[in-house]
């Protein structure tokens, strides 16, 4: 008995507490109203996105939780390109392949590099969220790690809802607010979106034409360069500078060339750009990648995203499905990559306040400190460098 009154007490003090965050979280909304209409946003468009958001406690969870394991290259590719997802792209290919003919001869971005994007996105539009979206972005505004850009997307929201007329339909979308077929942030939409089937509103969930100008705009103004390419897999050869291999240092094709770059294609000889990453360090797969490749990063700042969008666009235009990822490497865990940064702080070598991601900060640190042990300077986070950094003294 005593046991069901105590599970009753909790359930009791739970809905209270739910009951309260909820009435904190209408007042919070009360006053964005304010703010909005403050910014000249329609009554109607506000009315129209504020009136039945509700407040999302599992979001906050998302929001805040880390991943589990930092996943390596070939984890990442594998999870995301396979034969089917070739298949099925050969087939979108075909089936739009009207109005992506249009698209690439007005904007120049390849077909099968929008296919690629709708791919990783959305697998094709077959999943776009569920999630009412000013409910999900009024959340995260409103109790959220990054709440003012999350309040910005949510007051763009209100504008998309204003210009396009959206009155017929709540938008739904990811629980981190983006929505429709190539998954954009209501301030990519307003800045981005395309009206290409002209029947007076920007629709990116329903009408083709829309969804795949509206990301070509995106590609070209980002500077898209048309005919050139995004990476290509090359070898380097024995006693290569690896620490030379950077997103950043850019030479032209034929100085990588003379550095005894191997693979690279009579075409490309006369790039003026190019820079060599090693995605899973200096004993994986290289690839040389051009500014198209900094492009495709303006849309999403993952490498392992922007090279999957290159194989699956190289393979979308293959006879043959060839692709084969290397095996993929033991995973350090999101703990053990905040403590491998912590250990090149302690030692010296800064890597910036710990967060458990290995950016280019990170990457940096290791290779001054790879320099001072005579390894090979790649940058990369693996186990090997875990292992010597966090090992005891002897």
């Amino acid at each position: 008995m005593l046991k069901v009154l105590c599970i009753a007490a909790l359930l009791l003090n739970s809905v209270m507490a739910n009951a309260e965050d909820e009435e904190a979280f209408q007042s919070w909304v009360s006053a964005l109203r304010q703010e909005a209409l403050a910014l000249h946003i329609a009554p109607q468009a506000v009315d129209f996105t504020l009136n039945n958001v509700t407040y999302l406690p599992k979001l906050i969870d998302l929001d805040r939780k880390q991943p589990e394991f930092v996943t390596s290259f070939s984890a990442y590719v594998n999870r995301r390109i396979n034969q089917r997802v070739v298949i099925k792209g050969k087939q979108m290919l075909q089936d739009y392949q009207g109005v992506l003919y249009v698209v690439e001869e007005l904007y120049q971005v390849p077909k099968e590099v929008l296919v690629a994007f709708w791919g990783l996105e959305t697998n094709f539009g077959g999943y776009m969220g569920d999630i009412p979206l000013a409910s999900a972005l009024a959340t995260l505004s409103y109790e959220g790690r990054r709440a003012e850009f999350f309040k910005r997307e949510l007051l763009n929201l209100m504008r998309v809802v204003e210009r396009e007329h959206h009155y017929d339909s709540v938008v739904t979308g990811s629980w981190a607010g983006a929505t429709g077929h190539m998954q954009f942030m209501p301030s990519t939409l307003l800045k981005y979106g395309v009206d290409a089937d002209a029947d007076g509103k920007i629709d990116i969930w329903n009408s083709y034409p829309d969804i795949f100008s509206s990301a070509a705009n995106y590609l070209s103004q980002a500077g898209w360069q048309a005919g050139k390419p995004i990476s290509m897999m090359v070898a380097l050869p024995q006693g290569f500078d690896y620490s030379l291999a950077q997103l950043q240092l850019y030479k032209p094709v034929s100085e990588w060339v003379k550095l005894g770059v191997i693979g690279v294609p009579d075409n490309a000889m006369s790039l003026p750009q190019a820079a060599i990453i090693l995605p899973q360090g200096f004993d994986g797969p290289a690839y040389m990648i051009f500014p198209n490749f900094d492009v495709i990063m303006q849309w999403n700042r993952s490498v392992n995203y922007a090279l999957s969008v290159s194989l699956l666009s190289q393979q979308l235009r293959q006879d043959m499905y060839t692709l084969a990822m290397p095996p993929e490497p033991p995973a350090l865990s999101y703990q053990q990559m905040w403590a491998l940064q912590e250990a090149l702080n302690a030692q010296g070598f800064d890597s910036g306040t710990p967060d458990g991601f290995p950016g280019g900060k990170t990457q940096a640190a290791i290779r001054r400190y790879q320099a001072t042990q005579k390894l090979p300077q790649d940058g990369y986070p693996g186990v090997e460098i875990f292992n010597r950094l966090t090992a005891p003294p002897p």
